[in-house]
């Protein structure tokens, strides 16, 4: 628990942040680091909305890009821009100001919801489109009939709903949290938007690394490999396809040519005929 006594003396705020950085750290880090990182953080910003608006709006604008391909690439814009408008303008504010937190309760519990929601989506859906690509590349039979834009879109919103659900764990236990005096009381120079750690979040934590990251990164990984097996075995099929090909051609031109020479034969001798 951090302390402040309860004397005669008048704390004044620059003696509370002063105590509060030797507890949390300091309030804001190096000019060196701080503007680097936000130009950075600003690039990224302006080029990830202006690039993904783009992206949205082409595809809805035009009908014949409304393909499955193109709902699951739209649903990774979505979920970017979520991320992009919560999470990137808090994280800059964080480097100028790492306490106290001032965007209240509410954004604090939202921002972490769209963050972790966010982050499953883009992975299941990656997941998603990876199965689509395996399925019309090694089955290209049941993609005319799996790979339809009505399945897409119930993947897509299945997807939503999964994530939403599956975050719940994680935001339920973040909130604004403060350090204490000594009366027990709240210090709002301390607010800070983060998680209530115990051995139930640390569960939470390992669960979802197991079903959003090892799980999707093995089926990935496995039906890359099956796809690349594929099309080596295609690539394979039509060399030895182009190898057939040319030894029946030449063989055809070798008969054309014992013919040609059979026939020229046939000329000689009958002429030999007629001079005797």
């Amino acid at each position: 628990m951090f302390v402040i006594s309860n004397s005669s003396h008048q704390w004044n705020e620059s003696d509370i942040f002063a105590l509060l950085e030797l507890e949390l750290g300091p309030r804001r880090q190096d000019l060196v680091a701080v503007i680097p990182i936000t130009v950075i953080y600003v690039i990224v910003f302006v080029t990830g909305l202006l690039g993904n608006v783009s992206t949205f709006v082409v595809v809805a604008r035009n009908s014949y890009m409304h393909t499955a391909t193109n709902f699951y690439l739209c649903n990774l814009v979505i979920s970017d821009l979520l991320m992009l408008t919560l999470g990137l303008p808090q994280e800059t504010y964080w480097f100028w100001s790492a306490y106290p937190w001032v965007f209240g309760e509410t954004f604090c519990v939202v921002r972490t919801m769209a963050a972790e929601t966010s982050t499953y989506v883009s992975i299941m859906t990656i997941t998603a489109f990876t199965v689509e690509r395996y399925v019309a590349i090694c089955h290209p039979m049941k993609a005319k009939t799996m790979s339809s834009l009505q399945r897409a879109i119930k993947v897509i919103v299945v997807v939503w709903i999964v994530s939403g659900c599956a975050s719940i764990p994680i935001w339920f236990r973040y909130g604004v949290t403060y350090l204490k005096d000594a009366a027990d009381r709240d210090i709002p120079e301390s607010a800070l938007c983060s998680i209530w750690f115990s051995l139930y979040v640390e569960y939470c934590f390992a669960a979802s690394s197991l079903v959003f990251f090892v799980l999707p990164m093995t089926v990935i990984t496995v039906l890359y490999l099956l796809i690349g097996i594929s099309i080596r075995r295609s690539a394979l099929y039509r060399t030895s396809s182009d190898v057939v090909q040319r030894v029946d051609e030449n063989r055809l031109e070798l008969r054309r040519a014992i013919q040609q020479a059979k026939a020229r034969l046939a000329v000689l001798k009958m002429l030999g005929k007629q001079f005797r």
